[in-house]
């Protein structure tokens, strides 16, 4: 619903925010499920998948990460994701 609608320099600063601020994103893909990402960081190569209100990662994810991501999704969507996230069924 939300994580859809992302668009790339969007993902990018959430990458940034997880990962590390100079993470360089290198794919972007978007199945028909959640966005996958892969991302270069400190020479390293680290790949995430992105839900509405929860963040994959596959090499690296800090104990904060979903905290995070969940700040920088409320900061592109508003109160709305807030409210879809504390009603959804």
């Amino acid at each position: 619903m939300y994580v859809k609608r992302l668009k790339d320099d969007q993902i990018e600063q959430i990458i940034q925010s997880i990962s590390d601020v100079d993470a360089e994103v290198t794919d972007i893909r978007r199945p028909y499920t959640d966005p996958e990402v892969t991302a270069l960081s400190q020479d390293m190569e680290e790949h995430y998948v992105l839900h509405d209100y929860d963040i994959e990662g596959f090499e690296f994810l800090p104990d904060d990460a979903t905290t995070i991501y969940r700040k920088k999704m409320l900061e592109f969507f508003g109160i709305d994701y807030a409210l879809n996230y504390l009603l959804r069924k």
